[in-house]
């Protein structure tokens, strides 16, 4: 594990991903499917995962939680980026830090306190699952044209 710590901007990411299908009200069973998406495929980044909303909900939703994920909604008074901020600027090491979101003035400022950033692209891409290259489109010495293109 590169980090202690990856703090991801919910909406960000989930927006960056495609957004919610569906109607409105579909918004939770869509921020559920993110969070296991990002607990499926980032427990290995950090130690600890936390993701953060923008919410009427406030807090702690622990119905999403998972061992070493939490899942916070900001209060109707802030934004998931103040929260994020604020969690980055308290840190006793902001540099095990990593928080994901494309917002580029959240990235500047939460590398100022010290954390490091990526873009929610480059987080997607990180999580995909390795592509298997077929032995078959390897060339080796003695392969022709037809052994990529067969008949």
């Amino acid at each position: 594990m590169d980090y202690d710590w990856l703090i991801i901007d919910g909406y960000n990411l989930m927006h960056a991903d495609g957004g919610p299908e569906g109607r409105r009200d579909d918004l939770p069973t869509a921020r559920q499917r993110l969070v296991r998406r990002i607990e499926q495929a980032a427990s290995g980044m950090a130690a600890k995962i936390t993701v953060v909303f923008d919410g009427r909900e406030h807090g702690r939703d622990i119905a999403l939680d998972a061992p070493n994920l939490e899942v916070l909604f900001s209060p109707a008074d802030r934004t998931a980026d103040g929260v994020i901020e604020q969690m980055v600027n308290n840190a006793g090491h902001p540099d095990r830090i990593l928080v994901v979101t494309s917002d580029g003035i959240e990235q500047r400022l939460v590398s100022v306190f010290g954390a490091s950033v990526i873009s929610c692209r480059e987080f997607l891409l990180r999580c995909e699952a390795p592509v298997t290259v077929s032995t078959r489109s390897k060339r080796t010495k003695g392969s022709t044209l037809g052994d990529f293109f067969p008949q």
